[in-house]
């Protein structure tokens, strides 16, 4: 899989973020719940292969009561890729931003989530935590996932990191899915791709 470097379209990211701040936090839709919990099988899966011992370079998780135990993507991924551990601070500490959906227990599925992100896009993709750095990270996951579960990674990462980036403000957990016409706007509006 080749890493893909991309820039976020500012006025795309205003209208997806614009999108997910207008939807309700959570639904009875049984579409969106489908949706989250073929997302949440694929992680599973894909936290299973990247912990595997018997693969060729298994990270383990370590949680922390640290808020914030890297500075920067790059420390993130030096750290990672030299002690094959990525230390995460719970979902759960965060009381006052749960998810409706995902698990939010200590190693729940949504601790899962965030891990295979830091590990795959962070420590294996190098990309920062600025704005294109997690714009490519979306791009470089959604195609790790397939059906729906690319559906709720979209709100999960695309949604959410376009929130911040255009208000400055970390949004609240939704569980909550884009019009499909607005994501593929998002991949046609990439301003510059390299895949390496």
């Amino acid at each position: 899989m080749g890493r893909i470097t991309a820039r976020v379209d500012a006025d795309q990211a205003h209208r997806v973020a614009a999108a997910f701040l207008d939807a309700p936090r959570a639904t009875t839709d049984s579409l969106v719940r489908a949706a989250y919990q073929s997302l949440a099988c694929q992680v599973d899966e894909l936290f299973a292969r990247v912990g595997d011992t018997t693969a060729h370079a298994p990270v383990r998780v370590a949680y922390t009561s640290c808020r914030e135990p890297y500075a920067s993507g790059a420390e993130l991924a030096q750290r990672v890729r030299s002690e094959r551990i990525l230390e995460l601070c719970p979902a759960k500490y965060d009381r006052d931003r749960s998810h409706p959906f995902l698990d939010g227990s200590i190693g729940g599925s949504f601790d899962r989530l965030r891990a295979v992100h830091d590990i795959i896009s962070h420590a294996g993709g190098g990309y920062g935590f600025d704005r294109d750095g997690e714009f490519s990270a979306w791009l470089t996951e959604d195609r790790l996932y397939s059906g729906l579960a690319r559906w709720a990674l979209a709100t999960e990462l695309h949604a959410q990191h376009s929130v911040l980036w255009t208000t400055g403000s970390l949004a609240e957990h939704k569980a909550t899915l884009l019009p499909l016409d607005l994501l593929a706007a998002s991949h046609r509006a990439i301003s510059t791709v390299r895949r390496a």
